[in-house]
């Protein structure tokens, strides 16, 4: 076959290779005739390819070997571009031999980057035509000037040397691979449970489209059962088995005892040990296996010892294998909350006694800080369905929250605070959390003052349910120093609201914001006022209020009823 039917025959592979994509191709021009797109795929790939001929600047040798006119001043730009364009795809598939999707490119080299478009076997069609779409948008741009390219599609950017184009691509859940995630969470397959967990992360991730757990009814059945025998591989969460009990039983003291030459006795022993199984030579005599060095049988109880010392350097090696179960059990819990986050799975979690049981004792133990703070985030979105009487946790979990509520992580005192919201709003819970007012009333009142503002919304919310209860509750609300005088504090922003945007008719994000908790605010003490006992502290603060309901109108009810409750007090 001459060179001119193997041009014939590659431009025919290279159309089809670019139809089965989804791409019409048209040879491109260059100084008035068509580019001779076989001599510059031999050319480059004769080089060792794109990466190599631009990381070593070998375009002006290649041009050398085409006759192109003088007028083509830019001839190592436009065949770099023909190339990425028409052949580095082929040239990735048929010269080095790899996947769809692994595309180098040249244009990121100056700053070492690669980057690596993912396709999934079973999207290829989908991601195909998008890729399509793409392509044809640039070859339609094409031999258009930068500045062209900025007046049509980026009239907002006014300098810019180079624009990055970053496909986003839909990560969407397939049947077949929620199927292999359930099959990796049963088989327990080191590389299995990788790719199961990474992708459960990432498809939980997907706020375009939600992952639904409805949908796939055994899937949090074998990860309840996952975490049960992980739990039980590592010592520090698993209570029944700790490494500190292997020290204690055998004794710092007695290894002491031992004497220098049992040490070394026992270092050959730890070698040994690890090249030979026992089990497998049983026949061998104890002196070949225990240490082929010494003649002398060792006395039992110091081969006792010695089995123990050996199971403390033993357990060594158990702790790293432990390391990559709490790695993914950590990783685990994320994709969990990620997905108690979508509002058509709190349901399903919710019938997960068995899960709900591991986050609960997750979150009460307190062993690993990240695991309890992905558990403490789920509580804060499936709060709105617990029940605290019928949970055997009710006693303590209250003390938990309680216990963080009055810690120094404001992260966490936000969540807990979220959770006793979301639980106050159901009647079963109002006894329980309204009987603990005590232990947690100081830190809320903190909270009032505290300068997140979507914290201190949820401690209002808090607050309305509260003093919304009986009559006692609301007197222990009235009666603490600072709750009045900072609710009637947040009862001013909305006075200086008004005073100083009258004129403006549209109002800012912000004003929406402190009208909100001024509402709050007013809900709160109009509760508080019900109660006969209470309104001698809103005496203290009748002048204030009655500024307030003078000039903030969205209060004005509100704070009327108040002082005319007030009016009556003798």
């Amino acid at each position: 076959m001459d060179e001119r039917e193997e041009e014939k025959v590659f431009i025919s592979q290279l159309q089809k290779f670019w139809e089965q994509r989804g791409v019409t191709i048209k040879i491109p021009q260059i100084g008035g005739r068509e580019l001779e797109v076989f001599k510059l795929y031999k050319a480059v790939t004769k080089r060792g390819g794109l990466k190599v001929v631009s990381a070593n600047k070998l375009w002006k040798e290649i041009v050398d070997q085409f006759s192109f006119p003088a007028t083509c001043t830019s001839a190592s730009f436009t065949l770099r571009n023909h190339y990425q364009k028409l052949l580095l795809a082929y040239e990735q598939k048929y010269f080095f031999g790899k996947e769809d999707g692994y595309i180098y490119d040249e244009e990121m080299s100056s700053n070492r980057k690669k980057t690596k478009i993912g396709f999934e076997e079973e999207n290829q069609q989908a991601s195909y035509a998008v890729e399509a779409e793409d392509r044809q948008h640039q070859m339609e741009f094409s031999g258009q000037p930068l500045s062209t390219l900025l007046n049509q599609n980026y009239l907002k950017v006014e300098k810019a040397e180079t624009i990055f184009f970053i496909k986003k691509s839909k990560i969407q859940a397939q049947a077949s691979e929620v199927k292999r995630i359930m099959l990796a969470f049963e088989s327990r397959i080191d590389d299995e449970l990788t790719f199961a967990i990474n992708n459960l992360l990432m498809y939980s991730c997907n706020y375009s489209q939600s992952f639904l757990i409805d949908q796939y009814p055994q899937l949090l059945d074998t990860i309840t059962s996952y975490i049960e025998d992980t739990i039980k591989q590592i010592s520090y969460l698993n209570k029944s088995y700790s490494f500190k009990t292997c020290l204690q039983t055998v004794g710092q003291q007695q290894l002491e005892s031992l004497g220098q030459q049992s040490r070394k006795s026992m270092q050959v022993q730890t070698e040994l040990i690890k090249n030979q199984n026992v089990l497998e030579n049983y026949n061998s005599h104890i002196s070949i296996i225990m240490n082929d060095q010494t003649t002398e049988m060792a006395k039992p109880s110091e081969l006792i010892y010695q089995k123990k010392y050996i199971d403390l350097i033993q357990g060594n090696y158990e702790k790293k294998a432990e390391c990559k179960h709490l790695e993914k059990l950590r990783t685990l819990f994320v994709a969990l909350r990620n997905l108690a986050m979508i509002r058509s799975n709190e349901a399903c979690f919710m019938k997960q006694d068995k899960l709900l049981s591991f986050f609960y004792q997750i979150l009460l133990s307190g062993a690993d800080q990240e695991l309890s703070k992905s558990a403490l985030e789920i509580f804060s979105v499936l709060s709105k369905h617990i029940h605290l009487k019928q949970s055997v946790y009710m006693d303590t979990f209250m003390q938990k929250l309680i216990e963080i509520l009055n810690g120094e992580s404001y992260e966490d005192i936000g969540l807990v605070t979220e959770t006793l919201r979301n639980m106050i709003s159901i009647s079963d819970n109002e006894s329980i959390i309204e009987g603990a007012i005590g232990e947690y009333i100081d830190q809320l009142a903190r909270l009032l003052i505290y300068q997140n503002q979507e914290l201190r919304e949820i401690v209002l919310e808090f607050f309305c349910y509260l003093s919304d209860l009986k009559m006692a509750t609301r007197l222990s609300i009235a009666k603490h120093p600072k709750i009045l005088q900072r609710l009637v504090a947040i009862l001013s922003i909305g006075q200086i609201k008004n005073n100083s945007l009258k004129q403006q008719d549209q109002r800012s994000n912000q004003d929406k914001i402190n009208e909100k908790h001024v509402k709050l605010a007013a809900i709160t003490l109009n509760n508080i006022s019900q109660a006969p006992a209470a309104k001698q502290y809103l005496l203290i603060f009748e002048k204030e209020l009655f500024l307030v309901a003078a000039s903030d109108e969205t209060v004005t009810p509100l704070l009327s009823q108040i002082l005319f409750e007030l009016s009556l007090v003798e």
